[in-house]
């Protein structure tokens, strides 16, 4: 079997640290995440250092490189910057792949009758996961879009697409030059379990709400406002499950691969399919510098001509 290996560099918490390994096809994937706890500068040697590896592609995580609405895509500055140093290995954040296998999960959810239009769903961030919230719009759910709640802790849910698209359009440029920290956990601040802050404030809409969706590291701030809840999310530890147990919550549905009982981040399955298509199609693709909309259609030809969501066991019930 042929070698792929992947290393995930996170801007989270090195408590979340994972090693491993999987057969996949015809390869065989190691696969490591480590978490550096915020330092930037840390994060920035260690880019330069895999650069004369054997690795075959870096994962981005704890961060996102590019934001959506539509076919508009914003660029987080300081996430670019990060990538940029990667000069000989591809670095991918996730941003194709949640382009692509989370809103074909939430349409499985839906046509199995996982989850119906008669329950309400929480985005807790929209703009990283763009095409989840508009699956859920379109199937007729009812969607309180909480990025300037869960970002910004401001008292200001979303209602609709247009909104969102108004408010973005007058803010995202500015916000994106922003700091990363102050808009997303990252460090040990993924290891705290609730943010009062958000929690009075979503606390006033949580009993109108069936299904919270989105990142878990902002899930993880409503602490037991969970209960009851239908969670879809990723990057969950065995301690995260069982915190979730805990809670009460009502299902727990992982929207990224569920491998050796981890759910990891987005970034990780995107390292692994563009490293088994670079290598199965002797290419080198790279979002950094590779048109997008090529990328998604490379991407969802590879995923739709495999098994990888079942075999990967992507969109697992785990409770």
């Amino acid at each position: 079997m042929e070698k792929i290996k992947i290393v995930s560099l996170s801007l989270g918490s090195s408590k979340r640290n994972k090693f491993t390994n999987f057969k996949f096809q015809d390869f065989d994937i190691y696969l490591a995440r480590v978490g550096i706890d915020g330092d930037y500068y840390t994060l920035k040697k260690l880019i330069k250092n895999l650069q004369d590896s054997d690795i075959d592609s870096i994962g981005l995580g704890g961060t996102d490189l590019f934001l959506f609405i539509e076919d508009k895509k914003y660029i987080i500055k300081d996430s670019y910057k990060l990538a940029k140093l990667s000069i000989k290995k591809s670095i991918f954040d996730g941003s194709i792949i949640k382009n692509i296998i989370e809103k074909k999960i939430i349409q499985n959810l839906i046509d199995q009758k996982v989850i119906n239009n008669n329950q309400v769903v929480l985005q807790v961030s929209s703009l990283d996961r763009f095409s989840a919230v508009k699956t859920f719009i379109e199937n007729n759910f009812k969607v309180l879009i909480g990025d300037l709640v869960f970002a910004l802790k401001t008292d200001k849910i979303i209602y609709n697409l247009t909104e969102l698209k108004k408010i973005a359009n007058l803010l995202l440029q500015d916000v994106l030059n922003l700091p990363f920290y102050l808009l997303y956990p990252i460090g040990k601040k993924q290891e705290e379990e609730k943010d009062i802050k958000i929690y009075n404030i979503i606390s006033k809409y949580i009993d109108k709400v069936d299904i919270i969706s989105g990142d878990f590291h902002y899930i993880k701030k409503l602490g037991d406002l969970v209960k009851n809840k239908i969670i879809i999310t990723n990057t969950l530890t065995n301690e995260d499950i069982n915190k979730l147990k805990e809670f009460k919550v009502k299902k727990l549905i992982t929207l990224s691969i569920y491998i050796d009982n981890r759910s990891f981040g987005a970034n990780v399955l995107e390292s692994i399919i563009g490293s088994i298509i670079n290598k199965s199609q002797k290419i080198t693709i790279n979002p950094l510098h590779d048109n997008f909309n090529k990328l998604i259609n490379i991407f969802t030809n590879y995923i739709n001509q495999s098994n990888l969501i079942n075999e990967l066991e992507i969109g697992k019930i785990i409770i």
